[in-house]
């Protein structure tokens, strides 16, 4: 059975993305495996790199029984996908305690994304209710990752979190990097403190071009730092659990040798998230043109039931959407980084990727 499970997990994205496809012609869908929630756009820090721009909390963000009836009430009927607690800084929600108590009462697993910093306020509620996943970002040596993220103290309460959250018994524990042009070179002075910290594994996510990030190409790595942060990624799971997130896309028959299992982007298709203010969304994009509509006016389970059809589906114009080799947020931006970091071509004046730059990988 143990040859068998290898030969079927090879070809698992690709059963899988068939089985979408024919089920949504059908008429039905998956249940998602994930939910992501943005819990609050407020943020005490303010990294050039974010996303979602955060920093001040929106107007009109879900309340405490909005978040139980219209997110956890309605995972519950989605047979009880993980929810991914976001943010912002989602420990700066007041309610955080009593969302996961909701959430632990209705037997929903959660997890948490957080920079750290306010772990051991909230640690009680850690123990009681242990998540199954907690990101922990570390975006660089004690230096670089203090000046980057404007506030000294920020790399030594990270790496405080991740020795809590272990102590707390979560069985996964994650330093996560986002690389950029500035950090891209640092990662093999990271890596001792990496496996020192007490963190299970470590994720390399990239700088998407959205939210603050989305007018600062001098941010984002250059063709030959991708292709040496992924040779460094791929080398180093030798030594320790090493992963690259989504936003690298696929790296085809050599996706064994960069993460556990081969990449399909989940954007739609096995997972979503919602924003701070309800909308649902196909991933982490602020961009509300790609809405699929408000979990306030239509129920969640019914709005995941009947949109992402550009997800489920090739259609004219939506092919960027619809493949699953590919993170359709860095193509969508005309910066895909998945020829750049898995070819041995590319762009010898360290400009960034960009689809003149591609080169296929099948």
């Amino acid at each position: 059975m143990g040859l068998l499970h290898r030969f079927v997990a090879r070809r698992a994205p690709d059963i899988l993305q068939t089985e979408i496809r024919l089920l949504h012609r059908l008429g039905f869908v998956r249940p998602p495996q994930a939910v992501q929630w943005i819990a609050t756009s407020a943020c005490d820090l303010a990294c050039p790199h974010c996303y979602s721009k955060s920093g001040r909390r929106a107007d009109g963000e879900l309340t405490t029984d909005e978040a139980r009836r219209l997110v956890i009430d309605e995972l519950v009927r989605l047979d009880r996908p993980a929810l991914v607690i976001a943010g912002g800084e989602a420990l700066l929600r007041g309610d955080f305690a009593e969302i996961v108590e909701y959430a632990h009462r209705c037997d929903v697993p959660w997890a948490l994304h957080t920079h750290g910093g306010h772990v051991r306020r909230w640690i009680d509620v850690f123990r009681r209710h242990t998540p199954q996943m907690v990101a922990v970002s570390v975006d660089g040596p004690r230096a670089f990752h203090d000046e980057f993220r404007g506030r000294k103290g920020c790399f030594d309460a990270a790496l405080e979190a991740i020795v809590l959250l272990r102590q707390t018994g979560c069985p996964e524990v994650v330093a996560g990097t986002t690389i950029t042009r500035h950090n891209a070179d640092m990662l093999a002075d990271m890596l001792p403190t990496i496996i020192n910290s007490g963190a299970h594994s470590w994720g390399l996510h990239l700088t998407t071009p959205e939210g603050r990030a989305a007018g600062r190409p001098d941010m984002l790595p250059t063709p030959a730092q991708l292709r040496r942060a992924a040779a460094f990624a791929r080398r180093m799971r030798a030594v320790f659990h090493i992963e690259l997130d989504d936003e690298w896309g696929g790296a085809g028959g050599d996706d064994c040798f960069y993460r556990d299992d081969r990449f399909m982007c989940g954007a739609g298709r096995f997972s979503c998230v919602v924003s701070a203010t309800g909308e649902l969304m196909p991933c982490t994009t602020t961009d509300l043109a790609e809405s699929q509509g408000s979990i306030r006016r239509q129920p969640l389970s019914r709005l995941w039931a009947e949109r992402f059809e550009a997800f489920r589906a090739p259609a004219k114009g939506a092919l960027e959407k619809a493949q699953c080799f590919d993170c359709w947020l860095q193509t969508r931006n005309g910066h895909s980084c998945r020829a750049a970091a898995f070819a041995d071509r590319g762009d010898p004046f360290g400009k960034p990727c960009s689809p003149q730059t591609e080169v296929a990988v099948s």
